[in-house]
């Protein structure tokens, strides 16, 4: 940022001097890039580089967490898990990842914007494609910084300025500004028209987006619409109108079976996994019909690149033989799932046993056929025996003559198809969904308040309908069908504000779990932070200082009682 504040000092005091050649011939900058749609085509990758690197510092993450259906977990020096779980501070920058990757990524994308101009496009429609791309990701980039931190700088130019947070209505005024310009700027084109285009945004993933953020911001800021700059709103017909228009048109739709959109029914596991065996299960694979819009990751990586973290953080945790766990790898054990949450849901819905065990891995449970779990792996504390299945390594074995041969690789079985031989760690190569089609549908019916949609997703599970539409219906559904993917503890926020942490605590304090094999009970005090915070996290505090205190503390973050101990 200091090298080009000083170039546009420079440029500004030489500016006068007419006989001066400033153009640059022979390397790209602001006067010739982007000049094509090829180098459109490299600043979308790389905004769309600054979303992938964002893994345990993103909502998805962070959410789950946050939430009452996940502990932090992982060891004892996991500090970052443990201060996401409670809602304290394990440092002054836990959250920094994200807020400097998504501003590199507005950054980025403010260039691409204000360069359209003077690009030669090979297309009007690849122009309007990449533009509609370029506003979604603004969105996103906003619409998450704002879900997590509160109010923060709009910055909707690449001019270098220090500002102060800004006030919420404005930026979800910008947000549903850019979300209008992308639904209008993308193409209508069904979601598998063009395999090239997997993991851009769509139109549809605009419309889904914008239901989302619509949600939240009149939930938790008690408004009826969503603002636009021009002193206008999007009111709740048109967020239905978007979305009916994806209902109908996308191609999108629930894959036939919920086991079958995660990867443990790939065809080189499933048979040699005691819980699918013989079910006829087949993995729809990372970009199916119920995808809206998901970060994907490439097949090669290693320890520095991008890749879906999570999902480490997620396996199962210090085995001395990962064989025994198959297919679950042996990572980090972060998230270990609250037991009173899975005896909740057997209570309130014992018939929904696809999802529940379709979601939730129970290592002591026959019907997963575990050789032996080891309690107490690499010092793991908060650990209750129940990992998140959506969202873990996975693995399969490369030579099934010799099973007891640790040769096998995660998460995509293109990996093995393909022939690359990597360690489970850096194939973790799986995408983070964060918007699926269940949730469309389960955002519909909560917005027009009818039963229909919700039914449908319903049926998927093999529930029978409900007789009538309730917010309470909704709660549960979308408690269920969504668990462990990072949405539960912004539900929480819009649904009852700075009373969610009163939900959470009466949920998981007290909950039974060993902290490295000694009996202990999860306690926290999220009624009182949430109220203390509003559910907003710590402002990074190498960003206050950078801003020389122009940028403030959020509230409940500046006292000892907001430190982790």
């Amino acid at each position: 940022m200091k090298k080009y504040i000083f170039l546009i000092i420079t440029l500004f005091a030489f500016g006068c001097e007419d006989y001066l050649d400033t153009q640059d011939y022979l390397s790209k900058n602001d006067q010739n890039f982007p000049e094509s749609s090829t180098d459109v085509d490299q600043m979308l990758t790389g905004a769309y580089y600054s979303m992938m690197k964002v893994n345990l510092n993103s909502t998805y993450y962070i959410g789950a967490l946050a939430s009452d259906e996940q502990f932090g977990s992982g060891a004892a020096n996991d500090a970052d898990a443990h201060g996401f779980d409670r809602w304290l501070a394990s440092n002054p920058n836990m959250a920094h990842n994200i807020w400097s990757n998504y501003y590199e990524g507005i950054y980025r994308v403010n260039k691409l914007l204000e360069a359209v101009g003077q690009v030669n496009w090979s297309s009007e429609e690849h122009k309007s494609r990449a533009t509609g791309e370029a506003y979604f990701l603004r969105a996103f980039f906003y619409s998450e910084l704002s879900k997590l931190f509160g109010e923060v700088p709009l910055l909707i130019k690449s001019d270098p300025v220090n500002i102060p947070q800004t006030p919420a209505d404005e930026t979800y005024a910008q947000i549903a500004s850019d979300l209008q310009m992308a639904i209008d700027l993308l193409p209508s084109e069904q979601y598998n028209s063009d395999p090239a285009m997997y993991g851009h945004a769509t139109k549809w993933a605009a419309q889904a987006l914008l239901a989302r953020v619509y949600l939240f911001y009149t939930g938790y800021y008690d408004q009826n619409n969503l603002p636009l700059p021009d002193g206008g709103s999007i009111e709740k017909s048109e967020v239905v109108q978007n979305l009916e228009d994806l209902i109908t048109n996308s191609g999108h739709h629930l894959i036939n079976d919920f086991r079958n959109l995660w990867a443990y029914t790939n065809e080189l596991t499933k048979e040699d996994y005691a819980y699918t065996q013989g079910e006829g299960l087949q993995w729809a694979g990372e970009n199916n019909a119920e995808s809206v819009f998901a970060i994907h990751y490439t097949l090669i990586n290693g320890w520095g690149d991008p890749r879906n973290v999570i999902a480490q953080a997620f396996g199962v945790r210090g085995q001395s033989n990962v064989n025994n766990v198959f297919p679950f790898g042996g990572v980090w054990g972060h998230g270990q799932i609250n037991p009173r949450f899975v005896d909740s849901w057997v209570a309130s819905a014992p018939e929904d046993e696809i999802r529940r065990w379709g979601s939730v891995l129970d290592v002591e449970h026959p019907r997963e056929g575990i050789v032996k779990y080891e309690t107490g792996g690499w010092n793991m504390v908060e650990e209750t025996k129940l990992f998140p299945k959506k969202l873990t390594i996975i693995r399969a074995f490369t030579d099934k003559s010799a099973p007891n041969r640790e040769d096998w690789l995660s998460f995509n079985i293109n990996i093995i198809m393909d022939g690359m031989q990597q360690g489970f760690n850096n194939a973790s190569i799986e995408n983070l969904v964060l918007i699926r089609y269940a949730d469309v549908l389960l955002m519909h019916s909560e917005l027009t308040e009818t039963k229909d949609n919700l039914n449908v997703v319903r049926d998927r599970a093999g529930l029978d309908p409900v007789a009538a539409y309730s917010l309470d219906h909704i709660k549960q559904e979308r408690h269920h069908e969504l668990a462990f993917e990072g949405i539960r503890f912004y539900d929480l926020l819009r649904w009852y504000g700075d009373d969610a942490g009163a939900i959470i605590d009466q949920s998981q304090n007290g909950a039974e779990l060993l902290n490295d094999k000694v009996p202990g009970v999860f306690q926290a005090n999220l009624t009182d932070r949430i109220k203390d915070t509003g559910g907003f996290m710590q402002i990074p505090e190498q960003e206050i200082l950078l801003s020389g205190n122009v940028l403030k503390q959020n509230p409940g973050w500046t006292g000892p009682e907001s430190i982790l101990q």
